[in-house]
């Protein structure tokens, strides 16, 4: 047994020297050769300890990692061989321990060794487990003929949907509607499910107690609970309406006498719901409790309410996710039993089970026998049962070697355990540490120690007063170290730069400016190896991003500069945007007609334009889509789409696409996933639809095929995530996203190791006690630490490193190490190097240019002459544009933005939808993000002009009494669950003559078409918002127009003009057709008069939150509806 823990000490490792007996634990720091020195212990296994090389085991966690060893034993060997014959080689350490050998046997062992090469057991966890069950089935009682399961998802699917059909359709829909607004769904019972029977124990699952469903008493029991909480709710809320209504003179004084009450509430006070909302937000302000204590005493008393019935359905949700784990589990098992099936996680628990029963002696033995050396690379991504297979089966009679780096782990989301690496550490008779770094530069090293330990007691990765602890030992640089240096004005560069940035998107476009710096033909910048020296190209330049979304953002900021960059991830491919084109693609081919084909044309594939589509030979073109699909019939789907691309001209659009390599290469992974799938699972047409809609929603990506492919890395930056990141090097790294903040308020789901029980449990974050989240937080924070430095060791020269200072990262995990460098400046770590982009800059390279190809042009000639696919913005006459000139000055601030600053145009349209279609009327937390998230996309650099004025426009826009049909209403009383944005539509459309139109319109309405001869087709169109509010079905657009600069300019008079300048009467009367349509094929007892609404156009400038101004309103007479249904159907609407 080795001694204590606390008076034990690493040994410097030695690959040549160590001993090669017992148990040990080699902690091999980022960078210190970590692969070299496996394949040189394997080495001496078979020269000195003669050790058959198929007699030792080497097990890793990745097939690429298993390759990397592969390779690297094969060449020692061969290397070895060499010195054994005499020859000369350059790798000294090979040479001595060759020739420390006795020559006379080392000559036999290494032929041996090299015959035997194709027999070494290199082996990811997996396939150790599954090479075991096989070649001693009889010790592990397993049966024969066992088929591997790789993609267990089909049958989850199918055990989820025969569970929700059994169980959920049972319950009653006024329940199940309130389960599914509280987050219930079908994804999320398969997430749930999954992650449990993985080992990620579902927080309220009880192994012992019986999970069953509740009965129709039950769930109505549930519901009149439920309903009285609401009933309490509302009596409440009106005893508070009633309250305030009395009160409004009192509450003016008491807000009056406040200067914040005045400012950000007594605005307010006219709208009594609203204000009450208002108060409701900023409750917690001290001002607030102050002023207004009797109306918080009451919020107080509906905040209960409501958490009383968030806590009713969260325990019935609680009951049905358990059940389901029970129901969906014994399904799945039952599967697997019945067709002698097991998928990869059965793989080690089997092993696991079999090795700790009873009698398990004699497999213990016979795995002894095969293997006398075991190596476990990467071993701190080692889960408790893994560990415990690998003790178990090697620790006595066998040399073993742990070998990992616990600074490294990071993969606790895999069940990756740290302390299970601890519990390793204190049982192994050996303890070794790798020190010596062979990846970066003698200054680079020093920084990092710099930064890693910038005080003697600096707690590196948060675990002060544990008794388990990882720790930061300063790592050394070989003394002969010839990586060379990264020069800065023929200086070594300093080799960590932390700057700093107010917001995400400044740190975006620092980095842009630093490497344009980097890059720049002009550029300072030099990597020198001994002596020579060369600019830095894009390819030695790595991104590290936590997210895709990171990725994709930085990858457009360089490609605004011309600056190649290729992003490697984890992505699965069927989750891809191509993914999606083409589906629609399959869907053309298969039911061909003209909005098919013309959906599956609209793609990044073709580039093609909607005016352009409207343009073609319908009949040519469906002949042709006839022919793809007879091809497929014939030839299969890979043929099909082959034959699409070649027509096309695909591949040579693409390449004029900034992001083209990345849609070629995901465009050819699917169709070979699609060809393949089609092949092995003899799929017909609909089936093949199916895997790949399944496939898109999630359901269909486990292994290592569906992961998204590299496109083409030649002389391009890599943009990759730190997960992925684990074992590469980059001559410099730049590190944008290393504010790593886990406060528990931004995440739904959550999984930790229990303390006292080693299980990993997984939960939504909400239902977290206080000391759950706690020991989540902490565990999240020691997980960050750790990313942090597998970030930053993975530079060679230099590291840029950025802090965003906005005040939610003021706390983050990379504020400790920034905190206390600021204290203990060094001259290795700079702080604050700004560089000023260049917006001229575009990227070249002497040895790469791009041809510049048109998209083919596209000569149809119609021979369905009538047939369009039409909308508003066809069928409408053009009216000249009448712009008012500015008449008087603004009024106020608020004014002189909308009339004057706010500019013209569809860009403004644009941001103005994207805000609208993106925030929560009701809720203003997330509004500022929005608003800077649109001027960022829309009209960068003018947040500090726009910003607090278009939240003062939200606030006009959504608090404006609307006056429709008899019923008045803001739109901040109308449930966010009930809207839909962008609502598309279309409808078939007879024959008809346009002109005929004109005739619906109505006094005052003019309706003004473009004269066609006759139509017939595709009515397609856009509703801005469509939504329900008390029982009536409303439709919505947003104008943006300037019709003048003053509030007169939009009364209701004015308002009409617009109207009829814009035709828009007849565009409202389209999409009243369209949401008639609709609601009527969900709802069979819809009646037009009692259950729609009517229009309700918002010219957004002339909104004010306390006046009428800047809103039509109308609802279309039935009569009206009907002719129009007449004229474009056929028949009554």
């Amino acid at each position: 047994m080795p001694e204590n823990l606390f008076t034990r000490q690493f040994k410097d490792f030695d690959a040549s020297k160590v001993a090669l007996k017992g148990s040990n634990l080699i902690e091999a720091s980022a960078g210190t050769g970590k692969t070299y020195s496996i394949a040189i212990l394997v080495l001496r296994m078979v020269i000195e300890q003669k050790i058959p090389i198929q007699n030792i085991l080497m097990v890793t966690f990745t097939k690429a990692a298993v390759a990397e060893l592969e390779e690297r034993v094969r060449k020692f060997m061969r290397l070895a061989n060499k010195v054994a014959k005499g020859e000369e080689i350059s790798d000294k350490t090979i040479t001595e321990i060759v020739k420390k050998a006795d020559s006379s046997e080392v000559l036999k062992s290494l032929e041996r060794a090299i015959l035997f090469l194709d027999e070494t057991s290199i082996l990811t966890i997996h396939s150790f487990c599954q090479q075991t069950l096989n070649q001693f089935a009889f010790e592990t009682q397993q049966l024969f003929g066992v088929d591997l399961l790789p993609d267990a998802q089909n049958i989850m699917t199918d055990e989820v949907n025969k569970f929700w059909r059994k169980y959920i359709t049972n319950i009653p829909l006024d329940l199940l509607a309130l389960l599914i607004q509280n987050g219930f769904s079908r994804a999320k019972i398969s997430s749930i499910v999954k992650e449990h029977l993985s080992g990620k124990k579902y927080l309220f699952f009880d192994e012992g107690k019986s999970n069953s469903c509740l009965s129709e008493d039950q769930y109505q029991s549930y519901l009149e609970l439920i309903n009285q909480t609401q009933l309490n709710y509302q009596f409440t809320y009106d005893e508070l309406i009633i309250y305030v209504s009395n009160h409004v003179d009192e509450l003016k004084e008491a807000s009056e006498k406040n200067s914040y009450a005045r400012k950000g509430l007594l605005p307010f006070l006219n709208n009594t719901e609203n204000f009450i909302q208002q108060i409701t937000a900023k409750k917690s302000a001290a001002y607030v409790q102050k002023v207004y204590p009797e109306i918080l005493e009451k919020i107080e008393e509906l905040v209960s309410f409501e958490e009383q019935q968030k806590e009713i359905i969260s325990n019935l949700i609680n009951d049905l996710y358990c059940h389901s784990i029970q129901e969906i589990g014994n399904g799945i098992n039952f599967y697997k039993t019945r067709y002698n099936q097991i998928n990869y996680d059965d793989l080690i628990t089997k092993l696991h089970k079999a090795l700790h029963k009873e009698n398990s002696e004699k497999l213990i033995k016979r795995l002894q026998e095969k293997y006398q050396a075991v190596f476990i690379d990467e071993f701190q991504d080692t889960d408790k049962l893994q560990y415990e297979i690998f003790d178990k089966a090697f620790a006595d009679n066998c040399t073993l070697f742990y070998i990992g780096d616990p600074k490294q782990s990071i993969y606790a989301w895999r069940k990756a355990d740290i302390f299970t690496y601890f519990k390793a550490k204190n049982s192994v008779n050996e303890l070794y540490g790798m020190n010596q770094n062979y990846r970066s530069s003698e200054s680079f090293i020093n920084a990092m120690n710099v930064f890693f330990k910038p005080t003697e007691d600096f707690d590196t990765f948060h675990f002060k007063g544990e008794p388990n602890s990882i720790d930061y030992l300063p790592v050394n640089s070989p003394s002969n170290n010839s990586k060379g240096n990264l020069l800065f004005h023929d200086e070594v560069a300093v080799p960590i730069s932390i700057t700093q940035a107010s917001n995400g998107d400044d740190l975006n476009m620092l980095v842009v400016a630093q490497i344009i710096d980097l890059l720049n033909k002009d550029s300072k910048y030099l990597i020198d190896v001994n002596g020579k020296s060369e600019k830095v190209k894009p390819q030695d330049i790595g991104i590290l991003i936590r997210t895709k979304k990171q990725g994709q953002k930085i990858k457009q900021a360089l490609s605004k500069y011309g600056i190649p960059s290729i992003t490697i991830d984890d992505a699965r491919v069927l989750q891809s945007e191509e993914a999606n084109y083409v589906l629609y693609l399959m869907q053309a081919f298969l039911n061909i007609s003209i909005s098919a084909i013309n959906k599956a044309l609209l793609s990044p594939f073709t580039g093609f334009k909607e005016e352009q589509i409207l343009h073609f030979n319908d009949e040519l073109i469906v002949e042709q889509f006839k022919k793809y699909k007879e091809t497929w019939d014939k030839n299969g789907i890979y043929t099909a789409i082959n034959e699409w691309i070649t027509d096309f001209n695909i591949i040579n659009n693409l390449k004029n696409n900034t992001d083209g390599e990345r849609i070629i290469t995901n465009l050819y992974q699917l169709i070979e996933l699609l060809h393949k799938n089609q092949s092995r699972k003899n799929l017909n047409h609909l089936e093949l639809i199916s895997w790949l809609k399944r496939g898109i929603e999630g359901m269909e990506t486990e292994g290592d095929e569906y992961q998204q492919r590299i496109e083409s890395d030649e002389d391009a930056i890599k943009i990759i995530t730190i997960h992925s990141s684990k074992g590469l090097e980059y001559k410099i790294v730049f590190a944008p996203y290393l504010d790593l903040v886990d406060d528990g308020k931004h995440i739904e789901n959550s999984s930790f190791r229990d303390a006292i029980t080693g299980n990993y449990l997984s939960a939504e974050k909400a239902q977290l006690n206080e000391e759950q989240l706690l020991e989540w937080k902490k565990q999240n924070e020691q997980e960050n630490r750790r990313l942090i430095y597998v970030a930053i060791t993975r530079a060679v020269y230099k590291c840029f490193i950025y802090k965003n200072d906005a005040s939610f990262y003021n706390h983050s995990s990379l504020s400790t190490f920034l905190n206390a460098i600021k204290l203990n400046p060094n001259e290795l770590i700079e702080i604050g190097n700004n560089i000023k982009l260049d917006e001229e800059y575009k990227y070249s390279s002497n040895n790469k240019s791009k041809k510049h190809t048109q998209i083919p042009e596209v000569n149809f000639s119609l021979s369905e002459e009538n047939w369009r696919r039409m909308s508003y913005t066809m069928l409408r006459a053009e009216h000249p544009s009448q712009i008012k000139p500015k008449t008087q000055e603004a009024e106020n601030d608020y004014d002189n933005f909308i009339f004057s600053t706010l500019r013209k145009g569809a860009k403004t349209g644009n941001m103005l939808h994207y805000i609208l279609e993106n925030i929560s009327f009701n809720d203003e937390s997330r509004w500022s993000i929005e608003i800077k998230n649109a001027i960022d996309r829309f009209l960068p650099n003018q947040h500090e002009v726009y910003g607090p004025m278009l939240y003062q426009m939200l606030q006009n826009i959504l608090n404006a009494p609307i006056s429709i049909d008899g019923k008045t209403f803001s739109l901040s009383n109308v449930n966010p669950y009930k809207c839909i944005n962008e609502f598309e539509f279309d409808f078939n459309v007879q024959n008809f003559q346009p002109q005929n139109l004109s005739a619906l319109a109505i006094e005052n309405q003019e309706i003004d078409v473009r004269i066609y001869s006759e139509l017939e087709g595709m009515m397609n169109g856009k509703i801005d918002l469509f939504f329900e509010h008390e029982n009536k079905f409303y439709v919505l657009d947003w104008k943006s127009n300037y019709l003048g600069d003053s509030l007169e300019d939009y009364t209701s008079e004015k308002l009409n003009e617009a109207m009829n300048q814009n035709n828009y009467h007849l565009q409202y009367l389209i999409y009243t057709m369209a949401a008639k349509k609709y609601i009527k094929s969900r709802q069979s007892n819809f009646y037009y008069d009692k259950d729609f609404g009517g229009v309700i156009y918002l010219f957004l400038r002339g909104m004010r939150s306390n006046a009428e101004t800047g809103i039509f309103t109308h609802k279309p007479e039935w009569k009206t509806i009907a002719k129009m249904g007449l004229l474009l159907e056929g028949e009554f609407a």
